[in-house]
């Protein structure tokens, strides 16, 4: 690997997580959002499926080997969070009338109070979203900073 692709994997993962987010986002303000495209495993998002393969090979690194340790922490964080909102606007909807469920997306299913834990819960998503990407920019800044043998010795 060179920097040149490893910066851009990063970026690429970055960009996945980013619109992961937006999904969340959407879904919490009530626009319509099928559940899968807002994976709920932190090993099924394109992020997580970043990290959990192109991503390893930078853990051999003692410089980004920390940084990893923090990035799955967020990660996995950022996922618990959305567990809750998916609960939110995907399983206790289920538990609505019929005529709900065929009628109303599921924004307007959810009570008032329903709806305002998911935005608490979403905040608090946007906060640790926000902490990942100052992460994922510390470690971009690693790599650059990465001498010409420790690159060849991810290869």
């Amino acid at each position: 690997m060179n920097q040149a692709s490893i910066l851009q994997h990063i970026s690429d993962a970055k960009q996945a997580h980013i619109h992961w987010v937006k999904r969340a986002k959407h879904l919490v303000k009530g626009l319509p959002v099928n559940s899968e495209f807002i994976p709920l495993e932190a090993i099924s998002c394109r992020f997580g499926k970043w990290l959990y393969s192109d991503g390893i090979q930078l853990r051999q690194l003692e410089v980004s080997n920390k940084l990893f340790k923090e990035i799955e922490l967020k990660h996995n964080e950022l996922h618990e969070t959305y567990k809750n909102i998916y609960q939110i606007f995907f399983v206790a909807p289920s538990k609505k009338s019929i005529i709900k469920k065929i009628f109303l997306f599921n924004y307007h299913a959810v009570s008032s109070n329903e709806q305002e834990k998911a935005e608490i819960y979403f905040k608090y998503l946007k906060r640790t979203s926000d902490e990942l990407i100052q992460i994922l920019n510390k470690l971009e800044k690693e790599i650059k900073e990465l001498s010409y043998q420790e690159l060849k010795s991810l290869t």
